[in-house]
């Protein structure tokens, strides 16, 4: 049975040195589950860990979009088995490491394929700004009442996904979601948490965020930002979005460090209550890299 690991916790945690630590011990090769890291350039505000502090081990979906396309779970998905089935070729262990609950959770139970029917989502957008997302909504609360509940009006991006789906497939998103099927079915996922303190968890990220400010991420935001249009999706990410802001003249730097590190903190707070909902997740000290080692090392089958 083909293993993969995941390594996962808030932001903050010290998700990639772990990884890196489990890649190292076990002939593993990581696998980004981080919904910014995809994109190119955007390099500080996501935490991606330079190549040169990799130690050798290669890292798979980071810088794989140049432009502004949006990446979703079911792209995720798809890249994340290629990359697992060439990592498996190769005698080695996928080693997942990432904080976006979903992308984590699709790999187990799946997600309906993207469209393949060229310019729908943008159909979908226009018709949005045209005659109103309400209408959308109400649409799609026609069509599937139990996912609309779950679906804000103001979450434009999933609106559009689920009507998306029911015009490419004919199925309900409830529907498509419940037939759809992930590649890793039948592989054995050894999922490990990082656990921290609260008052840690939040110091970890305050420290962080200064880090991040003194390594250029105001530069990096402004060069960014001549390239792309405000609407690229990073841009919306934490650290990003508030130093948009900044740049707007809409709050000083101060107010700028503050704000990223109170939203920080509370997107820690919502990926914990995701997480905790998710009984098969082995949770053990951030910092005791010797215990999660040991921990993969007792449930990888003899052969991965």
């Amino acid at each position: 049975m083909k293993a993969v690991v995941q390594v996962l916790g808030p932001t903050g945690a010290g998700k990639s040195r772990a990884a890196l630590a489990v890649a190292r011990a076990v002939d593993g090769e990581v696998i980004s589950a981080d919904s910014v890291q995809v994109y190119r350039g955007f390099d500080i505000g996501s935490d991606k860990l330079p190549p040169g502090e990799r130690g050798g081990i290669p890292h798979h979906l980071i810088d794989v979009i140049g432009d502004c396309a949006q990446f979703n779970a079911s792209r995720f998905l798809e890249l994340a088995y290629a990359a697992a089935a060439g990592i498996w070729a190769r005698g080695r262990v996928p080693v997942v490491c990432g904080g976006t609950g979903l992308y984590l959770r699709v790999m187990m139970q799946g997600i309906f394929p993207e469209s393949r029917r060229a310019g729908l989502r943008e159909e979908l957008r226009r018709r949005g700004e045209e005659l109103g997302w309400e209408a959308l909504h109400a649409e799609l609360r026609s069509i599937d009442p139990a996912y609309a509940a779950k679906v804000s009006v103001r979450d434009r991006v999933r609106l559009v996904r689920a009507l998306e789906i029911h015009l490419d497939s004919g199925l309900s998103p409830s529907a498509a979601f419940q037939a759809s099927r992930s590649p890793f079915a039948g592989c054995r996922f050894v999922r490990v948490g990082l656990h921290r303190e609260r008052s840690a968890l939040y110091r970890a990220i305050d420290a962080r965020v200064d880090r991040m400010l003194a390594a250029g991420l105001v530069d990096e935001v402004r060069g960014l930002s001549r390239r792309h249009p405000p609407d690229c999706p990073p841009f919306r990410a934490l650290g990003y979005k508030e130093v948009l802001a900044m740049l707007r003249g809409e709050a000083d730097l101060a107010a700028t460090r503050e704000r990223i590190q109170r939203h920080s903190r509370q997107f820690a707070k919502r990926q914990l209550t995701w997480f905790r909902k998710e009984t098969d997740i082995h949770w053990l000290p951030a910092d005791d890299l010797a215990a999660i080692v040991a921990f993969v090392r007792q449930c990888l089958p003899s052969e991965p």
